[in-house]
This record gives structure tokens, sequence and C-alpha cells, in this order.
């Protein structure tokens, strides 16, 4: 089906782009949202005021998403994250997280697909981030990846391997271990007080 695009449709048409689209994705999805029109004879007319427009508004929104970029340039973005001995995550950050922080922020929704790591966030501190905002409009942010503890287990078990852990590295996997242990079983406890307080409960009628 031969269709008139009415607004961008990014990365794949622009506003007045006269495209050949497959019958299914032209029913159900463009038509409907009126992202496209069927190219009549009369609607080919609208062409080039269709593009002349689109032109005024993606100047707007250039603008618009400029003022963005350098609002959130400004200052660091924090995320909090958990964190096991020596910084390292349990996980990473992704640029779906990023992306959320970013438009909580900035009160835009940014596009995850714009942000780019030059490598894996996996570790606690600063990392430069580079993102594509809107055609045309890049910038970068400084994220900062904290410890949602302040980091006081890391530095904890840091220390107990300082201590326990011989020069050729004997007893680190069971202190590891014990750290990650206590880390779960504090989790599980967290998880299961109020369970806890029914299995009492039962009992004591049972003991009735």
């Amino acid at each position: 089906m031969k269709v008139i695009f009415l607004q961008d449709v990014p990365p794949n048409a622009r506003a007045g782009d006269i495209r050949d689209v497959k019958n299914g994705y032209a029913r159900n999805f463009l038509l409907p949202r009126e992202l496209a029109t069927m190219a009549t004879a009369g609607e080919l007319k609208r062409v080039e005021s269709l593009r002349r427009d689109a032109e005024v508004r993606r100047v707007k929104e250039a603008e618009e998403w400029r003022e963005v970029a350098s609002k959130l340039a400004e200052e660091p973005v924090e995320i909090l994250v958990r964190s096991g001995p020596r910084g390292r995550l349990y996980g990473s950050v992704t640029s779906t997280m990023l992306a959320e922080k970013l438009t909580e922020i900035s009160n835009v929704a940014v596009d995850r697909r714009g942000i780019r790591f030059e490598t894996p966030v996996r570790m606690l501190g600063e990392y430069l981030v580079p993102i594509h905002y809107f055609e045309g409009v890049d910038g970068q942010v400084v994220l900062n990846v904290v410890s949602v503890d302040g980091g006081a287990e890391a530095e904890a078990m840091e220390a107990a391997m300082v201590e326990g852990v011989g020069g050729d590295g004997t007893g680190e996997m069971s202190l590891l271990e014990e750290f990650e242990s206590r880390r779960l079983a504090r989790e599980a406890k967290e998880r299961g007080e109020g369970d806890d307080d029914s299995g009492d409960d039962a009992e004591s009628t049972k003991e009735e």
C-alpha cells in the first residue's frame, strides 16, 4: 500500500514522504494513529505543505531538546544500586534505567535507544555517557553510580578480606560465600516477616 506520512516516524520516514508499506503495517499501525494516510490523488496535493509544516515542527522540537540536553548536563545524574565487595554491582546499570532517571529529572520522555554506554556499567563510580536526544541534538551526562547502602557492606567485606585472605588468595571464596549468604538471609527475613507472624498465630490456635 502506498501511503503519505503525516508525521515523522523515526528512523523509517519523515512527514511528507511517500512510501510503499505492507498492508498490515499501514492498516494496523500507521492509519489508526494518523501517522500516515493513503496516497490518493487528493492527498498527494498536500505533500509539499506537509513537508513544510514538518520542518517547522522539527526546528521547534530541536530547540526544546537542546534545552533539555543543557539542563541534564548541568549536574551528575545519580542512580542507586546494590553493590558487593570492591564496588562491583549485582548486575549492571542499563540504558532503560538511565532513560527513566533522565525522564524523571527533565519531565520529558528520553528514549533509551539514544543512550550509548562506551563500556558496561558494572562498578560504582562516575561515567560520561553520550546521548542522542533528537535529530541533530546530541549531548552527554555524568552518571554517578552510588551504592544504595552507602557502601557500608562493601567496605566491611573489603576489610574482612584484607584481614582474612592470605597472600595466595586463600580464604577469599569462603569470605565471599559467607557475605552473600548473610545478605540473602537478611533479604529473606525481610520478605518473610509477615509470614512468620501468621505462622505464630496458627501455632497458638493449634495449642489452644
